[in-house]
């Protein structure tokens, strides 16, 4: 299960140095994958080989992580919908919200055909 805040830091607004590490500490199974690029994004990929889940952090000219989309397997939906619900404010279907350092942030889950996508952006 993913948590994008690591001990009260969100991942949006971090460095794209400071992203790893704190990505290893917190939640071990992901790895890095460098597999794949697209040249059109800026973006850190890490992938969770066991549990078929995949973090992107999409990061600004400054490499400033900006954005993070978490693309996961059906199996794990409903462990993160319980995890949204304990820890945001749900705002509407598919939509939580919460506030962290006083700035606002959405939270949309998002169920495709054959996975399911949940994107935290900074209001």
């Amino acid at each position: 299960m993913v948590l994008i805040t690591v001990n009260g830091q969100n991942f949006i607004g971090m460095a794209k140095s400071e992203i790893p590490a704190a990505l290893k500490t917190s939640f071990p199974q992901f790895k890095p994958d460098k597999g794949t690029t697209n040249h059109a994004f800026n973006y850190l990929k890490f992938v969770d080989k066991i549990s078929e889940q995949t973090l992107l952090f999409f990061l600004s000219d400054r490499d400033i992580c900006t954005y993070v989309r978490w693309i996961s397997d059906y199996s794990n939906l409903s462990d993160m919908t319980a995890m949204l619900n304990k820890n945001y404010h749900k705002a509407g279907a598919g939509t939580w919200i919460y506030t962290d350092k006083g700035e606002d942030y959405t939270v949309k889950l998002d169920e495709g055909e054959w996975y399911f996508t949940v994107s935290f952006r900074k209001n």
